[in-house]
């Protein structure tokens, strides 16, 4: 009896990018979350298989299912991934292929064609081809000197230097022959083994005050008592409780800067993994994971595994192999440890939830914390958001009754607050201070230092001067490829973009009108760090942003040498603002808040206030109490006046009734279709069409429930050499939202000014 796959095609075309069936041929072994080589039109590519049926898709009679080629890879990828990779193209509006090489790092490659030897170089006729047919030699030569006897036929192309006609020759004449095969980047070695046909393993039944079902002897060794104060003690049993309920809820845990949230989660995480589960613990940024990993690899040990692009493809095999296998419980990292395949995962634990670095920049562009919540619905397991500052949308979702809200309020061991002092910057210009310092922090510094204390000084802006201009004519320093001006860096005496790493010389003559009158405005990490060293030349000064910190180990080695209290001074941007304790730092100084404040979004002062209070957060972690210095222009803006104060209830009801009055999220859904060319008015007229066809796409009845913005340039309209231009949608019904784009870009891609054109579709941009 004949068997049928649907399986789902790895293509980017949008044409394509739909499941196909195709015919088992009689001797292959074919399941459901297998890798093949299938034909698709007039060339091979990878599929992986969704579903295995004796019986054949309803389709034409007259249509004639090709067979699948062949089996790439034995191993089974977990239905459920399978489900989510769906999920999330349906949900962020990209490709299923995309969506795939998201959720599964191992399907990466392509099929290509090899060619292959049939002769050896023993035989007569190719020792005569020496002498007679260099070239035919050179590749015959070539292709047995190689590791398979066998290479890609671009490789083969490369390596001697002959013509593909050269190539097509030799096969019609018998030298070679030529087949498909598949090159990928890495493969698992032994995950079939530990995997069933269906991938999904059970998660423990939990009933709530049954210890028996919970605990078993293989997982007793995790349950360790922790200290917590009762304030502590009272939230982890409410998170408890919610765990036990197995109905994919999600909590917001709400504790103020210093609480012990992480304490929390080890109580937290030490019960699920007694009760049989497994946990995944998202920190933003990669920074991040070295220190509260190493909180947990100090508790667990061997059962604790870190993610982060560091890693190489092999180390990432590896560590999917010991999560499949149940070696590894508990798995912390940054963004896309959320896809981490352990067997019985039942928690999932996000630190700093309100960062927008648990938004994806590129498609698929999912948001970590829906992800998240998408996973723990399959599995009815818990999702835990928690922060210090929680983001609108999560604190709105809180108060409406949609996810439950815990409270921590005070600090741990009942440590203070750090007292706050906001200083006026114009006033410090009338009284003729022309420093970064005003006199207050100046003073506090000096005294932090005499006292053999620590201060970190915080400023939201890398580099030394933000832009260099001429005086006589106006000439700013701007990047070639980018709609940006460059930035001075002074230890390297370059001017650099932030954004394609472009470099030149400094210039101390105007290249516009030759005159000497170079100006270097703006403040950076480095300005300040270069100001503290002329204020106490003898102290020693550590820097922590992007420029210091190219990989992983020496931002470790920056923090390590600074956690060791023989370094007053740490300067450095929103690195500082998250997750880091030193008991010694008594001192925040807040350099200039204004650039905090002065963005063009409509989140600017939602995330001034979420940094000013993470960072002021920084100082008073000890035994000595802290203080911190917030230096502005703007000393009544509700941001700083709400941080300043700790108050994030009194920010959230100032900033809703904002973002009601002007409809926008979490009162209404965006979704932003960026287009890109490296000639302006393609992507102008691509843009206008766009416009044209998504607004065709609006059901006549629903006209007024939605609102088209644009098309416009955006902020940075030109970016590595391409320019963008931004079309906008706005409703309430992300669902409605996602047809009508959805509609709009097949119509878009089915007329005539597509060509060449990229777009890149975000549901709620945070930038």
């Amino acid at each position: 009896m004949p068997k049928y796959a649907e399986i789902l095609v790895d293509v980017a075309n949008r044409r394509l990018d739909q499941s196909y069936h195709y015919l088992i041929p009689d001797n292959m072994q074919v399941k459901t979350g297998m890798t093949v080589m299938v034909p698709l039109r007039n060339r091979q590519v990878q599929g992986l298989v969704v579903r295995v049926s004796d019986k054949r898709p309803d389709l034409d009679k007259e249509v004639n299912l090709r067979p699948i080629q062949a089996v790439l890879e034995q191993s089974l990828l977990p239905l459920e991934l399978i489900e989510l990779a769906i999920w999330l193209a349906e949900t962020t509006i990209c490709s299923i292929a995309q969506a795939l090489h998201t959720v599964w790092p191992f399907l990466k490659g392509k099929v290509e064609p090899w060619l292959i030897p049939l002769a050896t170089m023993q035989d007569e006729d190719v020792k005569a081809l020496e002498l007679l047919d260099p070239d035919i030699y050179k590749v015959l030569k070539t292709l047995h000197r190689s590791r398979k006897k066998a290479l890609a036929e671009k490789v083969l192309l490369q390596r001697t230097g002959v013509t593909p006609d050269l190539l097509e020759e030799m096969i019609s004449r018998g030298w070679l022959k030529k087949e498909s095969r598949f090159s990928g980047v890495g493969r698992l070695k032994k995950p079939a083994s530990v995997m069933p046909e269906d991938t999904l393993v059970p998660a423990p039944k939990i009933r709530a005050g049954d210890k028996s079902q919970t605990e078993n002897e293989s997982n007793s060794k995790f349950k360790e008592t922790i200290e917590l104060s009762p304030a502590q003690k009272i939230v982890a049993q409410k998170i408890w409780d919610a765990f036990l309920k197995k109905d994919g809820s999600c909590i917001l845990l709400h504790g103020i800067t210093g609480s012990g949230k992480t304490q929390v989660y080890r109580e937290i995480v030490s019960q699920v993994l007694a009760a049989g589960g497994d946990v995944i613990i998202l920190v933003p940024e990669i920074s991040l994971t070295s220190q509260i990993s190493q909180v947990f690899l100090g508790q667990f040990g061997d059962a604790v595994g870190v993610i982060h692009s560091g890693i190489s493809t092999a180390e990432k095999c590896s560590l999917w192999e010991e999560i499949l296998s149940g070696q590894k419980r508990i798995i912390v990292g940054a963004r896309s440890a959320v896809f981490a395949p352990l067997p019985n995962l039942s928690l999932i634990i996000i630190d700093e939830e309100h960062e927008n670095a648990y938004k994806q920049d590129e498609n698929p562009k999912y948001h970590t914390r829906d992800v998240a919540r998408q996973r723990m619905k399959q599995r009815k397991g818990l999702v835990v958001l928690g922060s210090a500052t929680p983001s609108l949308e999560s604190y709105a979702a809180a108060k409406r009754g949609k996810i439950e809200l815990i409270y921590l309020g005070e600090r741990f061991r009942q440590r203070p607050l750090p007292t706050v002092e906001i200083v006026d910057m114009k006033k410090e210009l009338a009284k003729g201070n022309k420093s970064m310092f005003s006199f207050l922090l100046r003073d506090k510094l000096r005294d932090r230092i005499n006292k053999g204390e620590q201060t970190i000084l915080f400023l939201n802006r890398r580099g030394y001067s933000t832009f260099v201009f001429c005086r006589e004519c106006g000439y700013v320093a701007r990047c070639p490829h980018c709609d940006i001006s460059l930035t001075f860096h002074s230890y390297k005496q370059k001017l650099r973009c932030h954004y394609c790493d472009y470099q030149q010389e400094v210039f101390h003559r105007c290249p516009d009108c030759g005159s000497r009158f170079i100006r270097f405005f703006g403040q950076g990490t480095q300005k300040v760090e270069e100001e503290v060293r002329a204020l106490f030349p003898e102290i020693e000064v550590l820097r922590l942003d992007t420029d210091t910190t190219a990989g992983l180990k020496k931002h470790a080695d920056i923090l390590a040498k600074f956690r060791d209290e023989k370094v007053p001074v740490l300067v450095g941007t929103q690195m500082l603002a998250k997750g880091l304790d030193f008991p010694n730092v008594t001192l925040v100084g807040v350099i200039a808040a204004d650039q905090l404040l002065n963005i063009p979004d409509f989140r600017s002062r939602e995330r001034a206030f979420q940094l000013l209070t993470q960072v002021a957060g920084r100082a008073g972690r000890g035994l000595k109490p802290g203080g911190v210095v917030i230096q502005t222009y703007s000393p009544h803006d509700r941001a700083v006046l709400r941080a300043a104060k700790q108050d994030y209830t009194a920010f959230f009801w100032e900033e809703i009734a904002y973002r009601k009055q002007l409809n926008y999220p979490p009162f209404a859904h965006i979704i932003r279709v960026m287009l890109f060319h490296e000639r302006e008015e393609r992507v102008i007229n691509a843009a206008q069409d766009l416009t044209h066809c998504i607004r065709l796409s609006i059901p006549a009845e629903h006209k007024d429930d939605f609102q088209i913005l644009g098309p416009a340039p955006a902020v940075l309209s030109r970016l590595k050499n391409e320019y963008r231009w931004q079309v906008a949608l706005k409703g309430k019904n992300p669902d409605r939202l996602r047809q009508i784009i959805h509609a709009g870009v097949k119509r878009f891609f089915h007329g005539p000014s597509c060509s060449q054109i990229k777009i890149s579709i975000e549901m709620n941009p945070l930038n």
